[in-house]
């Protein structure tokens, strides 16, 4: 952790999206809090007025709903030529897409999907808690494949949090930890 303090070579507030720069084609972090969860994994329907639904980001209320109906997050849409990383810190993300994989992944767990010549797929936030609020918390990356892997087949693998290397450092100037 030492070595790695001296590896930090700025700290931000991040934004969404936050700025990046090339192989980076879009970065972004997600900070929500929900509020408690329904039979359906959403919010109560009473909440919704004043979202822009099917399209609903930076919301006033600290939480949006995205391209989610019910379910807050990313109903199925189609990616080509990039690769996604999705770190989840804290709550969880339902996955599925067009090669048969889906699941649940959260805290801590890592995402890697390549998209190469096509995938499609969603990302739901489902609000499981039902007496209290739902916080999700996620970073994700899209990296820009070089041109001789643009077309390249489709992939997905998840690293489980218990598999990942955790690690720490403070940057002496701010003060901020990075994890």
């Amino acid at each position: 952790v030492g070595c790695m303090a001296k590896q930090i070579l700025e700290t931000a507030r991040l934004g969404f999206p936050f700025a990046c720069e090339s192989p980076f084609l879009f970065a972004v972090y997600h900070l929500d809090k929900y509020p408690q969860g329904n039979e359906q994994m959403g919010p109560d329907p009473t909440l919704l007025r004043g979202h822009h639904m099917g399209s609903d980001f930076g919301h006033p209320s600290g939480w949006s709903m995205y391209h989610g109906q019910s379910v807050p997050g990313f109903p199925k849409h189609p990616h080509r030529g990039f690769e996604t990383i999705t770190i989840t810190r804290r709550g969880f993300v339902d996955h599925t897409d067009s090669l048969g994989n889906g699941g649940r992944f959260g805290g801590g767990d890592v995402q890697w999907m390549t998209a190469g010549s096509g995938i499609s797929h969603a990302e739901m936030f489902p609000l499981l808690e039902r007496s209290r609020e739902n916080v999700l918390e996620l970073f994700q990356i899209w990296l820009n494949l070089p041109k001789r892997s643009k077309m390249a087949p489709p992939f997905f693998k998840m690293l489980w949090a218990d598999a990942v290397p955790h690690s720490a450092a403070t940057d002496p100037r701010s003060g901020a930890t990075v994890e």
